[in-house]
């Protein structure tokens, strides 16, 4: 069991020095830039506890300036990069961060915040730099010290920062190397955003703590991600589902992922046609799993045994996750319920927002803490748990539920759709009705395809209304963003 990320690089850098780590950083380089960069934030007047942020694209900076903040003993504070001045703003005001690290590309924006900037060029630069002075006493960090602030997405409100601990993402790092089968022999290709859990909390702490080594990118390109993943340099790959959508679209016929051993997606539903179709050209299932800002990561497909389109499998090690009705009581079996989840990789609550954090949480009758995710999902014992979309998200039309993940997988199969969401419209008789948003290409027959969802679906089901668009509202982790689809409505 390791305490900490830090605790991880060490015992690495101790037993495997000369072994690459990320990109041609070795253990014993890597360990040694956490300590310089330490030293370096600490000149810029950074002590422990302050927050320091890190606004930039992937790059090499960017994991040398968490680990560095982390070892100064600083709580880090990964901002997505996308963020403009109001979101910026509002992330490094409610953190109160004492410094801000970024890019060329960033600098401008972050200038406008009225805090000390540090450049990431600087950072790298002290990195590579053998006579740079190092950290002398780094703080020990304790398991339960909060170690990042990771702001929500922000898709159904103001973006809060939950509070993962240092304990915390140790447990996200185990659980995942656990549960994946993942060895110091493996080499994860890392394009997803550092500022996220799915690439900060599985790919580069997953990293370390198995001991392996990351290739990073700055982006997702498709042509660039299948030429590395045909190279045979790479065994592991991380993605959303766009990124699988772009590869498809994008790969030869006779392409082939030889060296590859897993492929895992997360951050949103993958849908069920890009599974199969996935498994059919290159003859590997995608690894689904399920997680969130708050915890990491709860649910996963088992690496060994059958993996089910449209499942996001069973509890990770460690993990407890229960199905709960609005009482906060267990759902029969079959039932759909609010994934519940306890662990100890579940964050200790939101910075500075008691209410939020309060909210939030539920204990059982033994006293323990559970998450409430705001997700709906069924469970059946052979295939594991279905996500059937947020809470917020069901649409309820005359009394029947509809789940918009269901509707949105058949939309999906329909000649000419390339993306869909479904969203419910307010409707005088039913109280809201099942619309659909589309993007689509010249082969896309309205009439045909509500013909086809009506042999498919339930009446209640089939959306009243199709509405192309030439691209759907997405976050930076390729999310549909629904409250703006629903903005469309009321004009």
């Amino acid at each position: 069991m390791v305490r900490s990320i830090l605790d991880a690089l060490d015992r690495h850098a101790a037993e495997r020095p000369g072994a690459r780590a990320l990109d041609d950083f070795t253990y014993a380089d890597l360990r040694a830039a956490s300590l310089q960069v330490a030293a370096r934030l600490r000149a810029a007047g950074v002590a422990a506890g302050d927050r320091v942020a890190i606004y930039a694209e992937n790059r090499p900076g960017f994991a040398l300036a968490y680990l560095g903040g982390l070892r100064a003993g600083a709580i880090v504070v990964p901002v997505n990069v996308l963020y403009r001045t109001s979101d910026l703003e509002h992330v490094l005001d409610d953190a109160a961060a004492a410094a801000v690290c970024v890019s060329e590309a960033s600098a401008p924006f972050a200038a406008r915040a009225g805090r000390t900037l540090i450049d990431l060029h600087e950072i790298e630069r002290i990195a590579r730099d053998a006579n740079a002075p190092e950290l002398a006493d780094p703080p020990e960090p304790a398991a339960d010290a909060v170690a990042i602030l990771i702001y929500t997405s922000g898709t159904t409100g103001r973006s809060k920062g939950a509070m993962l601990t240092h304990g915390n993402l140790a447990a996200i790092g185990e659980q995942v190397v656990e549960a994946w089968r993942w060895t110091a022999a493996d080499t994860l290709l890392l394009t997803l955003p550092l500022f996220h859990v799915h690439g900060l909390g599985a790919g580069l702490n997953g990293t370390l703590v198995a001991g392996g080594r990351a290739i990073l990118r700055e982006r997702f390109d498709a042509p660039t991600v299948l030429a590395i993943l045909a190279g045979g340099e790479v065994s592991m790959f991380f993605g959303v589902p766009t990124m699988y959508v772009r590869l498809l679209a994008s790969a030869a016929p006779a392409a082939r992922f030889d060296a590859m051993r897993l492929f895992v997606s997360g951050s949103a539903a993958l849908p069920a046609p890009v599974f199969e179709e996935f498994e059919r050209r290159f003859g590997i299932a995608i690894l689904e799993r399920y997680g969130s800002t708050e915890f990491g990561f709860a649910l996963s497909n088992r690496y060994d045994g059958p993996r089910y389109a449209g499942t996001v499998g069973f509890p990770l090690p460690h993990v407890d996750v229960r199905l709960a009705d609005p009482q906060g009581n267990d759902v029969a079996a079959g039932e759909a319920g609010e994934i519940l989840v306890h662990g100890p990789n579940v964050c200790a609550g939101y910075w500075n927002n008691p209410e939020a954090s309060a909210a939030a949480f539920v204990r059982d009758a033994q006293d323990r803490r559970w998450y409430k995710s705001g997700d709906l999902a069924t469970y059946d014992p052979q295939r594991g748990y279905t996500i059937n979309g947020r809470l917020k998200e069901l649409v309820i039309s005359g009394g029947f539920n509809v789940y918009p993940i269901e509707v949105e997988t058949e939309l999906l199969r329909l000649p000419g759709v390339l993306a869909a969401a479904v969203v419910g419209a307010p409707d005088p008789a039913r109280g809201e009705i099942p619309v659909a948003f589309l993007e689509v290409d010249g082969a896309f027959d309205a009439d045909a395809s509500l013909a086809t969802l009506r042999e498919r679906l339930a009446s209640f089901k089939v959306p009243k209304a199709l509405y192309p668009v030439e691209a759907l509202p997405r976050n930076a982790m390729g999310k549909v963003e629904k409250p703006k689809l629903r903005t469309l409505l009321e004009r």
